[in-house]
């Protein structure tokens, strides 16, 4: 059985999503860059798995929008990529609201196959996209205070590939003195105010 999702995380990914879609539909890949951000503060606070993947999704896209190269040369694979992940994230949203958690799990699955097969054809441009989206963000939540055996274990990648991106983010300078956990509580609340 598929655990549930805490009420206020359900709200929270429910408006970020329709956001997403609104945003994939403009090719707005910085508004997605932005929510893929948001979505990992949520998700950094729960410690929700699948609030993470949705960042993972949401920057991976911002990703492959912004590379004008595919767009350009590869129209119609482009345009049916859009329309395919817009189709998943609107039942995905319609699972979300009827709560049905082991649906979202898989639509979830459903969105980030197509992305790596995105990938995998136009993988000269996209360069490895899912990957790279993983260990992005990642950091970010490491930032949030998480230990890097948490992170690494909820995202399903080695602790050597997250330590090699918080190196070059130079985020292990900033959080070298462990913090209380209400010292922690307070930075997200803070975050979470940005």
């Amino acid at each position: 059985m598929v655990e549930p999702m805490k009420e206020e995380v359900c709200k929270d990914l429910l408006e970020t999503l329709n956001e997403i879609k609104k945003a994939l539909e403009l090719l707005d890949a910085d508004e997605l860059r932005n929510l893929s951000d948001h979505t990992i503060h949520c998700s950094a606070i729960h410690q929700e798995k699948r609030a993470i993947y949705i960042a993972i999704i949401t920057y991976s896209l911002s990703k492959i929008i912004a590379k004008e190269t595919i767009r350009k040369y590869h129209e119609e694979e482009f345009n049916d990529f859009i329309k395919g992940v817009s189709e998943n994230l609107n039942a995905l949203i319609d699972f979300l609201k009827k709560r049905d958690f082991e649906k979202v799990e898989e639509m979830i699955k459903s969105i980030l196959k197509a992305i790596a097969e995105f990938d995998k054809s136009f993988g000269k441009y996209a360069q490895h996209v899912l990957d790279f989206a993983k260990i992005k963000k990642g950091a970010k939540i490491y930032e949030h205070g998480l230990s890097l055996s948490s992170v690494a274990k909820m995202l399903g990648i080695s602790k050597w590939e997250l330590m090699e991106k918080v190196g070059e983010t130079k985020l292990h300078e900033e959080i070298v003195t462990p913090l209380s956990v209400k010292k922690r509580f307070e930075r997200l609340k803070k975050l979470l105010k940005e």
